[in-house]
């Protein structure tokens, strides 16, 4: 049977740019019809929730939340009053988007400790505290004793969103969350990987897997200089991957495998180590990860990825040189993602 829902869209952004640019291109993400904006929580950048709230003053409809937060930075505890504050701002368009976080953390000498445990020591905490609760508990991780948010949130069931490539995190997302942004997975037979995981939180908990938000987020250069996208997206990845070291087990799963003189600069990180790192990462390692060139191109990369469990396709932008980000986002929804699902759907493997 093939799959006749439409993937809603999500944007993704980073802190790099300014709150006049932040709420220039939320505007411009609603009126394209995107239904979620996330922004990212990282430490040493913008604060996430000022400008989730300048974003939320400044639209209508789009839903929005951070992308994500952690539950080592912030106190889950701290997390529910935030994000029950940005919903009664947003007159209940908040999304939580939680993961083990990224940068930042050495500087603040905080150690990401069993994050299993603390993910869902986190959403259990942040969920009770966000039905009115009065919560004693004492975790692995987190802890809190009598705590209880002093005001009623104008929702008690705000939607919580894992970000993973971890099979272990993924099936802990269907057991307590409401959806997960699966990060660059552009291999249909990886997603498929990690929807199983999703599927056996899901039946573990023995919740109703229908209403599971399965989400794609995935990043792209779209510019009709094929080689400048491409080189834009190889220095991404080889900065994600050389920032991951030697975390890449998930590389299995996309069938990627990295040259040893790569693996070595990842691992001594001599002087100009990601530079000589870019040019030896091997095409196909990164657009098994993310899209770049043209939006014909893109397009057919993307058609390739779908598959029918995807209910939402989250893109995090970047630019050519010379090139706005505003563009991206605006041929992602009105070029790219029209052709990739017409692709798709005169494809003859779509199944149910």
């Amino acid at each position: 049977m093939k799959n006749t829902v439409t993937p809603a869209l999500g944007l993704l952004l980073f802190s790099e740019s300014s709150l006049a640019e932040l709420v220039r291109l939320a505007r411009l993400s609603e009126d394209l019809g995107y239904s979620h904006f996330w922004y990212t929580d990282v430490r040493f950048a913008r604060e996430c929730y000022v400008a989730l709230a300048a974003v939320a003053l400044a639209t209508e409809k789009i839903q929005i939340g951070p992308g994500v937060t952690d539950p080592y930075s912030r106190h889950p505890a701290i997390t529910a009053a935030a994000i029950a504050t940005l919903d009664e701002l947003s007159n209940g368009r908040a999304v939580l988007g939680i993961g083990i976080g990224g940068a930042g953390f050495k500087e603040l000498g905080i150690e990401k400790t069993l994050p299993i445990a603390a993910m869902r020591e986190s959403v259990e905490m942040i969920k009770a505290l966000l039905r009115g609760e009065r919560v004693t508990s004492q975790g692995k991780v987190v802890s809190v004793d009598g705590g209880k948010l002093s005001f009623k949130p104008v929702r008690s069931d705000i939607p919580v969103y894992f970000a993973t490539h971890g099979a272990q995190m993924t099936r802990l997302a269907g057991q307590i969350a409401d959806g997960v942004l699966v990060a660059n997975v552009l291999q249909p037979g990886a997603f498929d990987f990690y929807t199983g995981k999703i599927d056996e939180g899901i039946a573990k908990a023995g919740r109703q897997g229908g209403t599971f938000d399965v989400g794609l987020r995935v990043e792209a250069c779209i510019s009709d200089d094929d080689e400048a996208a491409l080189a834009v997206m190889r220095r991404r990845v080889t900065s994600r991957l050389m920032s991951q070291y030697p975390h890449w087990d998930y590389l299995a799963e996309l069938g990627v495998s990295l040259p040893e003189a790569f693996i070595a600069l990842a691992r001594d990180r001599p002087q100009g180590a990601e530079e000589q790192a870019a040019a030896i990462l091997p095409r196909d390692a990164v657009e098994a990860m993310v899209l770049a060139g043209s939006p014909e191109r893109v397009a057919e990369q993307l058609a390739r990825a779908l598959t029918p469990r995807i209910t939402q396709i989250t893109l995090r932008p970047h630019a050519a040189p010379g090139q706005d980000v505003a563009d991206v986002v605006k041929a992602f929804a009105n070029e790219v993602v029209p052709r990739a699902l017409a692709l798709r759907a005169r494809s003859p493997i779509q199944a149910a």
